[in-house]
């Protein structure tokens, strides 16, 4: 039926290069692998409707994927076995939704597609750079790389291009709405600036003072409280043992500076032995010593057990004051004198209970200020014209010298949010895997922090209302937040980027929906590596049906690999939700 695609070529040199070629494929690529044993081990692995699917089926996307890797690791095998069948049947089962649906493929379009470059993985990797399609190398791929008989392996590309053109038919279904093209409109071009002050309890700790009696008078009606505190955090009153060293270092030459430079550093480091025996340790260190230590006569700063050089931390362990250890790592040769030890300590409560106690108190008043002030503030700013107004209004008048007293409201300043938006950074999309802590949360304002409700709530503030009618509570410090100014997003605006945000929309949608349904035609691997082993809910639930009314069968006794075909179950997102548009 293709002969002309399995015979066209252009010269008899094509068949010598042929030859060639494949030896290349196998020394530089590895010899392609039967994933599912040998040919003459053909077994039967699945049926999807009324076809059986062999063991040579899979081996056509196991060895475009990953016939040039070389494993004895039989759970890895399996695993890669595992992803190569999961793709097997994502296609043939989409190739039966697609008869089901009267879709058919033509002689001359398989033809079209197995030459296509574009679309077809087998050739963008098996015909070279020159873009044009050559019959015995096609051939010899297929039958060499891929290990499939050519009349199975055209067989399963007219089965991908019927899966193809169910998705395609799968996305002409996936549109954007009018809501979520206005919303994310709004998201993206409405801004507003607003001004806050922030009560932090660290800034404020200075400016509250609490006075000895108070502690002594916390003390005496805390006692469980500070025990407490004290057993919370026994680690900030534990000093661990320390040293302090003093060594001569002499580096090892690498194997690239000759045997000469080797033996001139070993022959350095027995003399300093030799003198350090008779000689002052310090003057030979400060004459020897190759290290940052030289002009200090190779005397290091005191360090704990723990963050010494590990070898030398061995060595001492034992080690008295005075003693000297000899040290030799990849790197130098090390002579090492424990000149003083710290021995590790923890401090008693009776010795830190005032501290302990007057911190608590301290924390206390702190918190029950800054809930007064806030109060205060959120009260002056309904009858001011801004923050700073109300702010200064707090503060303490002038004395009769015409100077203000100093209070706890110095320690506050008014800040402003510029043109902030409710659109955030998702490198994750970015990047094409989820990346924690990288982007910029919806949520995240500059200069306050992570909170859903204030980020929402100041675009509710109005011209007319533009004081937010309370305190918000962020990381531990609290806020009050007033509107300064507020861009709205005009219908001039959508009409301009209407068919920008659709687009965007469409493949957002397509993306969280279908998942990576591409890489079913080429290689089931993602961009970083992984095998691909989930294609979006909608495309598993075709999956999980399928197995379940038995439309999918697998043989686990014959393709230990099947029992690996898992599809858990997975809701499909809320595509049209703030959250999901913002993020």
């Amino acid at each position: 039926m293709l002969q002309d695609i399995r015979s066209a070529s252009r010269s008899g040199w094509t068949y010598i290069m042929v030859g060639v070629l494949i030896v290349v494929f196998a020394v530089f690529f590895g010899a392609p692998l039967d994933g599912c044993g040998s040919a003459t081990q053909r077994a039967l692995v699945a049926k999807v409707g009324g076809e059986d699917l062999h063991t040579d089926d899979v081996n056509i996307i196991y060895n475009r994927t990953f016939g040039g890797q070389r494993t004895v690791d039989e759970s890895q095998i399996q695993s890669q076995q595992a992803v190569a069948l999961r793709a097997l049947l994502m296609i043939h089962v989409m190739a039966e939704k697609a008869e089901e649906l009267g879709l058919r493929v033509s002689d001359d379009e398989l033809q079209a597609y197995i030459k296509d470059p574009l679309n077809n993985f087998e050739f963008l990797y098996a015909y070279g750079q020159s873009g044009s399609f050559d019959g015995p190398f096609y051939k010899a791929y297929v039958q060499n790389q891929l290990r499939t008989p050519l009349p199975k392996y055209e067989d399963f590309k007219r089965r991908e291009l019927l899966a193809r053109k169910y998705v395609s038919l799968l996305e002409a279904q996936i549109q954007a709405s009018e809501w979520e093209i206005r919303e994310l409109h709004k998201v993206r071009n409405e801004s507003v600036t607003f001004e806050y002050i922030k009560l932090d309890p660290e800034t404020l700790m200075d400016a509250i003072q609490v006075s000895d009696e108070e502690v002594t008078a916390f003390l005496a009606e805390n006692k469980e409280v500070v025990e407490k505190y004290y057993t919370d955090n026994k680690a900030d009153y534990e000093d661990a043992e320390e040293v302090r060293l003093r060594r001569i270092f002499i580096l090892k030459p690498g194997e690239a500076e000759g045997d000469d430079k080797r033996e001139e550093a070993a022959k350095k480091f027995a003399t300093a032995k030799t003198r350090v025996e008779s000689e002052n340790f310090a003057d030979v260190a400060g004459e020897l010593t190759e290290d940052f230590a030289k002009e200090k006569q190779g005397l290091m700063d005191w360090s704990t057990l723990e963050n010494l050089d590990q070898n030398i931390a061995k060595a001492i362990a034992d080690a008295k004051v005075g003693d000297v250890r000899e040290v030799e790592t990849d790197f130098a040769y090390m002579l090492v004198k424990v000149e003083e030890r710290k021995e590790a300590k923890v401090t008693p409560l009776s010795e830190v209970e005032r501290d302990i106690a007057g911190t608590i108190l301290k924390t206390q008043k702190v918190d029950a200020e800054i809930k007064r002030m806030a109060d205060a503030l959120l009260a002056a700013a309904g009858s001011q014209t801004d923050l700073q107004a109300a702010l200064d209004s707090l503060k303490p008048a002038a004395g009769e010298d015409g100077v203000r007293p100093e209070s706890p409201w110095d320690a506050l300043s008014v800040a402003v949010a510029q043109d902030v938006t409710l659109e955030g950074q998702d490198l994750s999309a970015l990047l094409g895997r989820p990346m924690p802590g990288l982007g910029r949360p919806w949520d995240m304002i500059p200069g306050i922090g992570k909170s859903k409700e204030l980020a929402l709530d100041v675009f509710k503030l109005t011209e007319a209302e533009p004081l937010a009618k309370k305190v918000y509570q962020v990381t531990g410090s609290s806020f009050i937040v007033r509107l300064k100014s507020k861009q709205e997003a005009t219908d001039e605006k959508l009409a301009e980027t209407r068919d920008e945000l659709a687009l965007e929309i469409r493949g957002t949608k397509i993306s969280q929906l279908l998942g990576s349904w591409p890489a079913l035609f080429s290689r089931p691997i993602s961009n970083f590596g992984e095998p691909v082993t989930k294609y979006g809910p909608v495309l598993e639930q075709m999956l999980k049906d399928a197995i379940e009314d038995k439309t999918v069968r697998l043989f686990e006794a014959n393709y230990p690999a099947a029992t690996r075909i898992t599809t858990p179950p997975e809701e499909a997102p809320e595509i049209a939700g703030l959250e999901q548009l913002v993020q």
